[in-house]
């Protein structure tokens, strides 16, 4: 069986990073853009799904990816609504045409579900315990797509930066290249992953026929500031980093001190993503 994907979110992050992977593999794929495959409006996802899966030919295995979502952290504390019509409403309509129409169906979520009090890595077995609305939403996300499709791959990721999108690297660029001084979080420790890497992975568990839920990042992990001090020097800037606690930045939104994810679930299924410092270099080079 050949794979064929359909990718909603298309113009994301990680959308633009499986459209990338998929033409380096040399597989078909169809990447609507939002306007044309609006994940929370019912007609327009039952109608995409269904052309979709009818111009799967002999031999060919439709895969529906959910790389859409409400990923701002901030705004989703007011926008409550919104955040939840994307990430449980969406990933729920999704998975039900999906199922429908026999497709495959991987859901991206976050560690955002995590409250970040665990000592050491989280696994796929942990209690969530969401903090923001984001997370929450995200959360709900998960349960609404396991219980309309229980085959389904959900991939848990965690401090995602990627092409085609705001994300940490690309904020500690600008602000470096502006400024001769830094404040970054040290308090904050977590499992940066490229968005490349990270489509290369789920291809991979796609491979195997992998179905559930597993952790999926680069390995290795850092705090915010190891990460930006490894940023700024790939660059070739002379910023001078001040390490501070999470508490100088004061925001809306609860984020989990903890994001390190525990990938062994996926190794175990032979998929095994580079470390944190090969992909930044790569990402930033």
């Amino acid at each position: 069986m050949i794979d064929v994907y359909l990718i909603a979110g298309a113009s994301g992050m990680l959308g633009t990073a499986l459209k990338r992977v998929c033409a380096e593999r040399g597989v078909r794929f169809d990447a609507p853009g939002e306007a044309e495959f609006d994940i929370t409006d019912d007609a327009v996802v039952s109608r995409v799904v269904a052309d979709f899966s009818v111009s799967l030919g002999t031999g060919e295995r439709g895969v529906l990816v959910n790389a859409a979502a409400y990923t701002d952290v901030e705004r989703a504390e007011d926008d409550v609504d919104s955040a939840y019509r994307v990430n449980e409403h969406g990933a729920r309509l999704l998975a039900e045409a999906a199922r429908d129409t026999g497709l495959v169906f991987v859901h991206v979520s976050t560690d955002f579900v995590f409250d970040g009090t665990r000592d050491g890595a989280y696994t796929e077995t942990d209690e969530p315990h969401p903090l923001s609305v984001y997370g929450a939403s995200k959360l709900a996300g998960e349960r609404a797509v396991i219980a309309a499709y229980p085959d389904s791959l959900i991939v848990r990721t965690a401090w995602v930066f990627g092409e085609n999108g705001v994300n940490f690297p690309t904020k500690i660029l600008d602000l470096a290249r502006e400024r001769e001084t830094l404040s970054v979080v040290i308090d904050e420790v977590g499992s940066p992953t490229y968005t490349v890497d990270l489509a290369r992975g789920i291809l991979s568990l796609l491979d195997v026929r992998a179905t559930g839920l597993f952790n999926l990042t680069n390995t290795g992990s850092c705090s915010r500031y190891e990460m930006a001090e490894a940023i700024v020097d790939l660059a070739g800037l002379q910023t001078v980093l001040v390490p501070v606690t999470a508490d100088a930045f004061p925001s809306r939104a609860a984020r989990p001190a903890n994001s390190v994810l525990m990938c062994s679930k996926a190794a175990r299924a032979g998929v095994v993503m580079p470390g944190w410092r090969d992909a930044l270099e790569r990402f930033i080079t």
